[in-house]
């Protein structure tokens, strides 16, 4: 039997934020800064809708992580943009003989507000995908404040991709 026709992967990925208090980085979520008021607390740049996305990639194609493929513990890694990890999940997709055919994204976070940025979140994140924008569905809820995320002491992402052979 050969490679399956489709392959569906989910990651999660969970930060911290706290109060910048002006000498911290911004918030950023699928490369937008999204708020300066609010900083992750993070070895990476804090970005866990493309951390959330790398995982669901890899792990769809059977791979490990981005824990593993860029651990906190390597100071080598610190501060490594979102972007460059999804881009690296990205290629092992296609090395492995598959190309995103969309993506979900659901977002938890209490603050800061998120519905003004995610036209610009879609845009981004399919421009690193290489698939129409429509392909992208991003979406934000408080909660209803019942989380630590939806009380705004952290921000929680769910991505789940479905992948196909070109």
């Amino acid at each position: 039997m050969g490679p399956a026709s489709f392959l569906v992967g989910f990651g999660s990925d969970d930060h911290k934020i706290i109060r910048n208090d002006g000498k911290l980085k911004p918030l950023k979520l699928a490369g937008v800064v999204v708020s300066s008021e609010y900083s992750p607390i993070a070895h990476s740049d804090g970005d866990v809708v493309w951390h959330a996305v790398a995982n669901a990639l890899l792990l769809a194609i059977g791979e490990r992580d981005i824990g593993v493929h860029f651990p906190d513990t390597d100071p080598d890694y610190e501060g490594i943009e979102g972007g460059r990890m999804l881009a690296f999940a990205v290629e092992k997709v296609g090395r492995a003989g598959y190309r995103v055919n969309n993506l979900a994204v659901m977002i938890t976070a209490g603050k800061p507000r998120l519905s003004s940025h995610i036209g610009s979140m879609r845009a981004n994140t399919a421009r690193l995908l290489g698939v129409d924008v429509k392909n992208i569905g991003i979406g934000a809820t408080t909660g209803e404040g019942l989380s630590e995320h939806g009380r705004g002491k952290g921000i929680n992402v769910m991505a789940q991709v479905l992948l196909r052979q070109p």
